[in-house]
């Protein structure tokens, strides 16, 4: 059993799940592929090119309006939140000095740029006293920051500290302003055929079972995490942030859909149950209590 799931970086609950001990002879093989923006991401699931994406949620507000973008649903959560921060280089000292700069985008229309706007607009600066540049995912905007590219992105782990300890500076953090804001979802095709389903399935329980004994097992969860190639200090923050349920958090997609519909953005009249199919929480076996 093998199914393929595109990410921009491999998400921490996948690394114990691989990393686990437990046999289950179910568990499907995952084909990672890392992605280098949402919209390739989009293209690669809506054409069968990958069974299985882990990516910002509000991207499905915006996929949503594509063509065959109503197929897409989330199926889980698989951070509590995604710590991102605002990045800019040396020569920024605060939010005030980017207007007029350019902000680093995955996406000019959905996606973590949603958040940035709602953290600048609160900061004093309105769409529109800023230039948005798409410059893919996290780590091609790591790139395009130190390369002078722009002025300013929002990063995540490990990225936000490699690029502060290369001299760019920290104007704010998006989870310090909005306490709600939730992690990476799991997005897949409603229409999957039986196969898909079922390795989605296995997947979920596999995860479900990894975010579980991390949470009890802290000390041997960070050793997976750094045996993958982390930092102790970054195995220790990704532990901080796995979910504590798979089950997409009703607050913090409300928080989503507000900051798109505050931007103006397409996609935002929608509820929960339009962007969470819960179809699949039972089969996988996994808890039904809030992400909380």
């Amino acid at each position: 059993m093998q199914i393929t799931v595109n990410w921009f970086v491999e998400p921490a609950i996948s690394i114990l799940a691989r990393a686990s001990t437990r046999s289950t002879p179910a568990r499907p093989r995952i084909d990672g592929i890392a992605t280098k923006s949402s919209d390739e991401q989009f293209v690669a699931l809506v054409s069968g090119a990958a069974d299985a994406v882990v990516t910002a949620m509000d991207n499905v507000m915006d996929w949503r309006m594509r063509d065959f973008g109503r197929d897409l649903c989330i199926i889980a959560q698989v951070e509590q939140t995604t710590p991102l921060s605002l990045i800019a280089g040396a020569d920024v000292s605060e939010i005030e000095d980017l207007r007029g700069g350019k902000l680093l985008v995955d996406s000019t229309k959905n996606g973590f740029v949603v958040a940035a706007r709602a953290l600048l607009d609160d900061a004093g600066l309105p769409s529109g006293s800023y230039a948005l540049k798409a410059a893919g995912g996290v780590r091609e905007r790591y790139q395009s920051l130190l390369a002078g590219e722009g002025d300013a992105t929002l990063l995540g782990p490990p990225f936000d500290g490699t690029a502060i300890a290369q001299g760019a500076r920290v104007l704010s953090r998006v989870n310090d302003r909005y306490p709600a804001f939730p992690g990476q979802g799991l997005v897949v095709r409603r229409s999957s055929d039986d196969r898909v389903r079922a390795g989605v399935i296995a997947w979920q329980a596999a995860l479900d079972h990894a975010r579980a004994r991390a949470l009890t097992s802290r000390k041997i969860a960070v050793s997976h995490l750094i045996e993958a190639g982390m930092s102790s200090p970054s195995a220790e923050a990704m532990i901080e942030i796995l979910p504590r349920s798979l089950v997409p958090d009703r607050d913090g997609v409300a928080l989503l859909i507000a900051q798109r519909e505050r931007a103006r953005l397409r996609g935002a009249n929608v509820t929960y149950s339009d962007l969470v199919d819960s179809s699949l929480f039972d089969s996988a076996g996994y808890s039904r209590e809030p992400n909380r």
